[in-house]
This record gives structure tokens, C-alpha cells and sequence, in this order.
């Protein structure tokens, strides 16, 4: 049994815990929980055991102490749920929640948290959902028509570790009946669950491909409110509308959503560029990043009278790639080309006065005081030595020089999907699907490039050191 437990570990579900729970009713607003066990099972192993009684703050009703046989003279010593709620956080943390019904121990467990003021949050798998979708030939999956069904063992039927139990010998039986493969497919299947939102039409994502592309959400007067991309498209639409998606982003746009639409591209590089040029275009309300930028921020050296190199932070409206071979760093404001400029001061010693980050024409600067310079600023270190570890320090942030002669053409193919980009001087140029695009693209072509910072860190992640499914063309210069 274990073998299959190790097996279920490979595909993914190597930490998890099974969970049962009692309780002194079944009214999630009023009831609360009397007891709590979990058995904590990784890479294929039984790591801990763990059970406890809990005081309610209300008593239990008769009819559940002869179902379950916990009494108020059993709790009356026990912990409250306040007193182990951070052992359990802990216990829980980072793992799969497995549970039979596992609405309700979850909806009670997260309830409880709740009452302190803690939010709690874990992916969930429901054995009563993995039994009928294994055992469809049966109407009821209940864990005493498991116990019968199977004649699994259980110590004590309504007590929380004898329940837990169960669950795992349900798993190991699934395995031996349907096969490990089968359990896994279900088990992933039911954590994909999905609802889509009410005002979306049912079918939308008929036709949408599991493969490279950018998608757009639409609200009810057909503007677009969010933009993204994925190599899995389908996939990554419906992550979006994921059950239990607590995330305040998704929730409102999925109250918001009237419509969806996506472009297929021939792979990411694609898809990137074209997600980047999107939202620069149409400015998403629930677009975070890649917003359009006025100005970038970057720093240019320039020697003084005596021979040390200075840093002086430039502005501009469009770098160019003549700019680019001169500039160190490349930011989107003037606030984080300062922060990081202080850290490369601060971890080589650099002079605050020559580098700019300190506003003095002359003289010791504060960090030489305080013995963090080595003296540049009042001569005691040499322009030469200066200026040598001033270039070490900023080669980090040495912008790529375009290493290609002239203009490249860049091939991606997603099965007949192929797309052709022309790129020049870190600049995307445009996209071409067919022998005629690709003449109109390279005769429209502008001579005169100027970077723009998303589309420049897209391409030097994907040229530099491209993959197997990227073939470069470079043109004649001429």
C-alpha cells in the first residue's frame, strides 16, 4: 500500500493531510468543533498522527454525544480551539487538505480561524467527490457505505482519528481497484474545478486551445479590463475562475466579465510582446504592470576635472539604441534608479558624492566619514583605482549592446501556428504570419529605433540564449 501512496507523492500530491472533525452540530454559524485529528502523510509516508478534544463555547446536545460519544465532562479540560489554532497553522501549512464531505470540516476549520481574526486558506480534495467519481455505479458515497462497501477497518466510527483513518485506507484501496494513475487523474481534475462567472456564456472557451496566446476580458460596455498571456491559454483562462479563487483581483473581474476573447501566437516570446504591446495600447484598469511609461530613467558616466568618473541620472522620453550602449540601468522612475544605485554604492564602497546620490560640488562625502568610502572624493584613492571599481561595480547594469549586424527575423512555429518577428536594436518591429506580411513589415520598417523597456527585457531573456524553438535570421545590413 504504500508504494502507492510513494506513487501519488511523484505526481505531485507528496504533502498532504487527512482530516476529520466533530462537532456539536452541523450549523456553521452556531456549532463549533469538540474534536480534531490529522494524519500527516509525505513523500509517501505516515510523519505524525495528531488528535485532540476542544471545549466548545457552547454545550453538546445529547443526541450528538450518543453519536459521537465525546460529553462536556470529556471537553471540560480540553484546550479551546484558540489555544492550538497556531499549532494547527502550522500543522497545515503548505499542505493538502483531504477530508471526506470536505465541505464541511474545511467550512468549520476556516470558520473557527476566522473567529480570531485569521484567514485560512488550503487547497481542498473531497474523497466523497473522488468516490463517485471513481465508483459511478454507485448512488451513495458516504463513509459508512465506503466502510461496508470496501470492509475497510475503522477503531472508532465518529471520532476523528478513527474517521481520518479511513480516508486512507479508502485511498489505498482506489489505488488497488482503479489504479494509481486513475486516483491521480481525479484528484487533479477536482482541484482544477472551475465555475465560471454568471454574466460569461457558458461555451465561451469551446474553441479556446490549450496553446501559446494573449487573452482579453471585456465588462458589459466592451472595454477591456484585463489582459494576460500563458503557453496555455485554456489552462491559464480558467485559473481565473478557479473555486475557493479568493484573490480580490480575479473576484472583480469576475463580477465585471462579460466577455472573453484571445489571440493564438506561434509561442511565448510571441505571446509576450504582444500581451506587453496590449496593455500599453489599451490601458486595463486591472492591469498592474506593463503600463504604458512616459519617461525611463537610466545613468550616464561623465568624467570631472580631475579624472573620476561621476554618474549623472538621465530622463528621457525615448532611449535609443546609440543611448543604450552609453547607459547603465534602465528604470521605470526616478525613485528605483536611486535604490538601486545605493545598493551597488553601499556593497563596493563607492563615493556618494561621485555617484550623485550625494548633492556636494566638492569634499569628503558622509559615507567617507563614516569610513564606508575609500576616499576618491577627497583624492586618497586614485581616479584610476576609482574608476576601475566604479566599472565593476556598475557592470551589472551594462545595458546588452544589439550583437547582431543588422535587423533579425525570429521564428517561433506552434504547430501550423508560425510567426515571423522582426527586431532590430532591442526593438520589435511587428509580426508576420505569411510571405506577403512579412514583405509589407520589412518595407514599413522605420530606420529609427528607440527602446522600449518591457519589449527590451522580453528580448534579451529570449535572444541571448534562445531555446530550440526560436531560429534567428539576421539581414543584410545593406
Amino acid at each position: 500500500m504504500l508504494k502507492d501512496w510513494q506513487a501519488l507523492a511523484k505526481a505531485g500530491f507528496d504533502d498532504w493531510v487527512l482530516v476529520d472533525i466533530e462537532t456539536t452540530g452541523g450549523k456553521l454559524h452556531l456549532d463549533e468543533i469538540t474534536e480534531i485529528a490529522l494524519i500527516h502523510i509525505a513523500q509517501g509516508e505516515v510523519v505524525e498522527r495528531y488528535q485532540t478534544l476542544l471545549k466548545p463555547s457552547r454545550s453538546i446536545p445529547p443526541w450528538i454525544t450518543e453519536l459521537t460519544g465525546i460529553s462536556n465532562a470529556m471537553v471540560a479540560n480540553a484546550p479551546s480551539f484558540a489555544e492550538i489554532a497556531d499549532t494547527l497553522a502550522a500543522k497545515f501549512q503548505n499542505k493538502l487538505f483531504v477530508a471526506h464531505n470536505a465541505r464541511f470540516d474545511y467550512g468549520f476549520i476556516k470558520a473557527s480561524f476566522k473567529r480570531l481574526g485569521l484567514d485560512f486558506k488550503m487547497p481542498v480534495l473531497c474523497t466523497v467527490k473522488l468516490s463517485r467519481a471513481l465508483y459511478p455505479e454507485y448512488k451513495r458515497h458516504g463513509l459508512d457505505q465506503l466502510i461496508e462497501r470496501f470492509g475497510l477497518g475503522c477503531e472508532q466510527r465518529h471520532r476523528a482519528m478513527g474517521d481520518a483513518q479511513v480516508l486512507g485506507y479508502f485511498l489505498q484501496q482506489a489505488c488497488l481497484d482503479k489504479g494509481v494513475d486513475a486516483v491521480i487523474a481525479q484528484c487533479k481534475a477536482q482541484l482544477k474545478t472551475y465555475s465560471l462567472p454568471a454574466n460569461l456564456d457558458p461555451d465561451v472557451l469551446k474553441d479556446c486551445p490549450d496553446t501559446p496566446g494573449v487573452y482579453q476580458f471585456y465588462n458589459q460596455q466592451g472595454h477591456v479590463i484585463y489582459v494576460g498571456k500563458s503557453v496555455t491559454l485554456r489552462t491559464r483562462i480558467l485559473s481565473h475562475f478557479s473555486q475557493g479563487q479568493t484573490l480580490a483581483k480575479d473576484l472583480q473581474i469576475a463580477n465585471e466579465l462579460h466577455h472573453i476573447d484571445w489571440i493564438e501566437c506561434a509561442g511565448d516570446l510571441g505571446a509576450q510582446l504582444l500581451e506587453a504591446k496590449l496593455v500599453k495600447q489599451l490601458s486595463p484598469k486591472y492591469n498592474r504592470q506593463l503600463k504604458k511609461l512616459t519617461k525611463l530613467w537610466h545613468f550616464e558616466i561623465v568624467q570631472d576635472q580631475l579624472g573620476y568618473d561621476t554618474l549623472r541620472l538621465v530622463s528621457t522620453d525615448g532611449l535609443s539604441a546609440e543611448d543604450l550602449a552609453n547607459s547603465y540601468g534602465l528604470y521605470r522612475s526616478k525613485a528605483q534608479a536611486i535604490k538601486a544605485l545605493e545598493k551597488r554604492v553601499t556593497e563596493h564602497q563607492l563615493c556618494q558624492r561621485l555617484t550623485g546620490l550625494e548633492k556636494k560640488s566638492s569634499g569628503a562625502c558622509f559615507a567617507y566619514q563614516l569610513k564606508r568610502c575609500k576616499g576618491g572624493c577627497v583624492g586618497q584613492e586614485s581616479a584610476a583605482q576609482y574608476n576601475l571599481r566604479l566599472a565593476t561595480a556598475l557592470l551589472p547594469l551594462k545595458q546588452q549592446v544589439w550583437p547582431w549586424s543588422g535587423a533579425i527575423l525570429v521564428k517561433e512555429q506552434q504547430g501550423s501556428n508560425q510567426q515571423v518577428h522582426l527586431i532590430n536594436q532591442w526593438c520589435w518591429m511587428g509580426t508576420a504570419t505569411d510571405d506577403s506580411a512579412l514583405a509589407d513589415l520589412l518595407e514599413s520598417s522605420s530606420a529609427s529605433h528607440f527602446i522600449e523597456l518591457d519589449s527590451y527585457k522580453i528580448l534579451v531573456k529570449f535572444l541571448l540564449k534562445p531555446d530550440r524553438s526560436l531560429r534567428i535570421q539576421v539581414l543584410d545590413s545593406n
